[in-house]
């Protein structure tokens, strides 16, 4: 009776805890989305950023069709100066487009296809100086630092979970509690 008790406490502390975060997620979502003021968010596009030294610069933005170039510094962001941003570039289509169309491989052009690239050189072409054929590039290992070959010592395990005494004092606890 106990357990049941106790598993319906904590079911319905957790249907409230959910519930609480779904209602403070909405609210969040409403609040910080900007619908609340019946606004639509500006589109914001950065042209361009220029560092100048230390932790000023210049940026180049488009906000709603109007181009700001602003001044970044430690102090603040200032207005250098604004102008109608230009218009995108436009290609005018006169007549009917023809699309390149891809042919349909078959079995056979597969086939030639591997066989040229099984055939095809795995070293690197040499360059127009050298007149010998590049040489393979030599691997690097994956991990640069050397492996530790040498397991620790007792000394250095004592009183780790790696250490075999841990577990053993862990045993013997456990033991004198079941036996005490």
């Amino acid at each position: 009776m106990d357990t049941l008790l106790v598993t319906l406490r904590v079911a319905l502390s957790l249907g409230v805890v959910l519930a609480l975060m779904w209602v403070l997620h909405r609210a969040s979502k409403k609040r910080f989305a900007g619908k609340a003021s019946g606004r639509r968010a500006a589109t914001v596009e950065v042209v361009g950023r220029q560092g100048l030294g230390g932790k000023a610069s210049i940026v180049v933005v488009d906000v709603e069709g109007e181009r700001l170039v602003l001044g970044v510094s430690e102090q603040g962001v200032s207005l250098l100066t604004s102008g109608q941003a230009p218009a995108p570039e436009l290609t005018i289509v006169t007549g009917p487009v023809q699309l390149p169309v891809r042919p349909a491989p078959s079995a056979d052009v597969f086939r030639q296809e591997l066989a040229l690239q099984s055939d095809a050189t795995t070293g690197l072409p040499a360059d127009a100086n050298e007149t010998t054929a590049a040489d393979p590039l030599p691997m690097r290992p994956r991990n640069r630092r050397p492996q530790r070959t040498v397991a620790p010592s007792a000394q250095q395990l004592q009183g780790s979970i790696l250490s075999a005494e841990t577990w053993r004092q862990a045993a013997a606890a456990l033991r004198n509690r079941r036996a005490g």
